[in-house]
């Protein structure tokens, strides 16, 4: 199997590596690009060798050291309640303002973020009586949904 020599463009280190003579010699494209990885931290160097074994361009791609880096980084999660509406229409007396309000609102879409929003009152307010909604079976539920 040939061995080609070239110098990393990232860590400026001459490597060697064997290639396949079939890939080059049976590729329809000329340079072929080949795919290198090595390094610490690892990372990526397309290598493009002629039909005569020869280096003709290096191009560097960092990707592997993006996708640790990337992997490393703390995930945030968000977590919305969102109320659930019944299928069929529900009975609104013996309900307050707000909670005719949020029946009315609820689309299964909106947050009980945005339903504070909308009712100007606390955030936990809106989840609370969305809760007892449930229980009056006048909500199907509020599902969470973590994004």
């Amino acid at each position: 199997m040939p061995s080609v020599q070239f110098t990393c463009p990232i860590c400026k280190k001459t490597e060697t590596i064997e290639v396949s003579e079939e890939k080059i010699q049976g590729a329809q494209r000329n340079p072929v690009p080949v795919l290198v990885t090595h390094g610490s931290p690892e990372h990526a160097v397309t290598v493009f060798i002629d039909k005569s074994y020869n280096v003709r361009a290096t191009s560097a791609a960092d990707i592997v050291q993006r996708i640790q880096e990337a992997e490393a980084a703390p995930k945030k999660y968000q977590r919305r309640h969102i109320p659930v509406p019944k299928q069929t229409k529900v009975p609104l007396d013996d309900l307050d303002n707000a909670q005719v309000t949020i029946v009315a609102l609820a689309d299964g879409e909106k947050s009980v973020a945005e339903l504070a929003q909308i009712l100007d009152i606390p955030a936990i307010r809106v989840k609370i009586l969305c809760e007892q909604l449930v229980k009056l079976e006048r909500l199907e539920s509020v599902k969470t949904v973590v994004e």
